[in-house]
């Protein structure tokens, strides 16, 4: 299938936020976010880091679930609490993704019904919306928020699941652009289209590998296919 064979029957466009719409972590590193959050289990801890925690690396989402799966209610709630503050303080340094507002407000001026669904905080995503004046052009966000388990996140389906109910929308008319292996699959465990983005050296073919429907290098490219291609009217 063509990129403009799959916009013309997307009604609905639901988007990842991390990637597509900006670079969260721009201006305030993952990695130091990381670190952030592994100082908060070693208090909780009483100095010391959980064996299945040992392993250091950048990415506090990937931390998050990682702690959930100890099953300490108390802790998964500091560190979950603790990361949506610190994505609320990266959003302000974020840097914008070329194309990505072109794409948000191409959609919504066609008569697509755009979501943001992402394993980022649902506040972060709207503070980011707010201050880059995309509101208008966001039907609804579906994210992280408190209270959530966070195995529940992608590559989970959930949150794509939740999307689509909230619209009461066909899974066919939807489509699903990501800019990571775990996106593409929680799109087709959902049951949604999906388009890959390809922002880096070597996505291109982990995208297509892993079973995206299209994959696009350029927001740009979606933006102007979003705007040439009138989407088909239910069957």
């Amino acid at each position: 299938m063509t990129l403009a064979e799959l916009i013309s029957q997307t009604h609905h466009l639901l988007i990842d936020f991390d990637g597509p719409i900006c670079s969260v972590f721009a201006g305030y590193p993952a990695a130091a976010i990381a670190d952030e959050l592994r100082e908060i289990i070693r208090r909780h801890c009483g100095g010391m880091l959980p064996p299945d925690l040992a392993e250091l690396h950048g990415d506090p989402l990937r931390l998050l679930v990682d702690v959930a799966q100890l099953g300490d209610d108390e802790l998964t709630r500091k560190v979950a609490d603790a990361c949506r503050d610190a994505e609320a303080t990266a959003v302000n340094s974020a840097a914008a993704t070329p194309g990505a507002d072109e794409v948000l407000r191409t959609a919504s001026v066609s008569g697509r019904r755009v979501t943001v669904v992402s394993n980022n905080a649902t506040a972060a995503i709207g503070d980011y919306l707010q201050d880059h004046e995309l509101t208008p052009h966001v039907a609804a966000i579906a994210a992280r928020f408190d209270g959530m388990n966070p195995r529940l996140l992608k590559p989970h389906p959930f949150l794509l699941q939740r999307a689509i109910d909230g619209a009461d929308e066909q899974r066919s008319r939807a489509v699903f652009i990501g800019d990571s292996v775990t996106d593409i699959a929680a799109g087709i465990a959902a049951g949604i289209p999906t388009i890959g983005y390809a922002n880096k050296l070597g996505k291109h073919q982990k995208l297509a590998d892993a079973g995206a429907t299209v994959v696009i290098d350029s927001m740009r490219v979606l933006a102007a296919e979003l705007g040439s291609t009138t989407a088909r009217p239910a069957q």
